[in-house]
């Protein structure tokens, strides 16, 4: 299968489901990660350009880490609207990609920039599939398999489905790792190692659903349905109510 997982800035991924990825990996699946920031306001000071520049090169190292392709759109961070530009940008990474399965940010989550890119993904289905809108690529045949990330810390809805990623949390952590602008960050303005956070939010959800660590997905209720379930690994057994 080719499996894409798509986020607003670089790292949002790596946080919420870079383990299934790691597991779609190690099953021989193709995985795709699509940015569609830059992240340039993500620095409490300097030149944006090279912000940019930056998170550009991190991101890159992550994907490195488990052989993703790399899908970058560029749109400035803090700015990321569901317009129709970069509706028809993310149907063309669709036609190239042709995803079995897209994984998208909750639609309620914390950032304006996370519920924009939340509404851009599922908005860009349509796009994807109709051959009268021309992009560089020809229209996809399916619609993929579609699941909401979890929300930063847990707040929200509770998950439908749960990835068994105890030994996947090690490189899961390597992808973040190379996120290093991000964590010096954040450790600077609040306090917090994302390694450390993103290790507490796998291991609470593995205590939900009996493994050592998980990632929680939902699926969105739209038609035509698919077998919520059925595409992720590990989760046959989990039912499709």
């Amino acid at each position: 299968m080719n499996v894409l997982a798509v986020g607003a800035h670089p790292d949002d991924v790596e946080i919420l489901c870079a383990g299934t990825l790691i597991r779609y990996r190690r099953a021989g699946h193709s995985v795709g990660i699509c940015v569609l920031t830059n992240g340039d306001l993500g620095a409490p000071d300097g030149d944006k350009a090279t912000i940019a520049a930056v998170r550009e090169r991190e991101a890159r190292r992550s994907a490195e880490v488990i052989g993703a392709r790399l899908f970058l759109l560029g749109e400035p961070d803090g700015f990321l609207f569901d317009s129709p530009g970069t509706r028809i940008a993310f149907a063309e990474v669709l036609r190239e990609f042709r995803p079995d399965v897209l994984f998208a940010p909750d639609p309620n989550d914390y950032h304006p920039d996370h519920r924009a890119a939340s509404a851009i993904a599922l908005n860009s289905l349509v796009l994807a599939a109709s051959p009268l809108q021309r992009t560089g690529s020809p229209a996809i045949d399916a619609l993929p398999a579609v699941y909401h990330m979890d929300t930063l810390a847990l707040v929200g809805a509770a998950p439908q489905r749960w990835v068994d990623i105890s030994d996947a949390l090690g490189t899961k952590l390597d992808m973040l790792a190379a996120h290093r602008s991000q964590n010096d960050w954040l450790r600077c303005t609040d306090g917090v190692d994302y390694l450390d956070y993103a290790t507490k939010q796998a291991r609470l959800r593995g205590l939900q659903c009996g493994t050592a660590a998980a990632e929680a997905f939902r699926a969105p209720e739209f038609f035509p349905i698919h077998r919520a379930g059925s595409t992720l690994p590990g989760l046959d057994d989990q039912g499709d109510d």
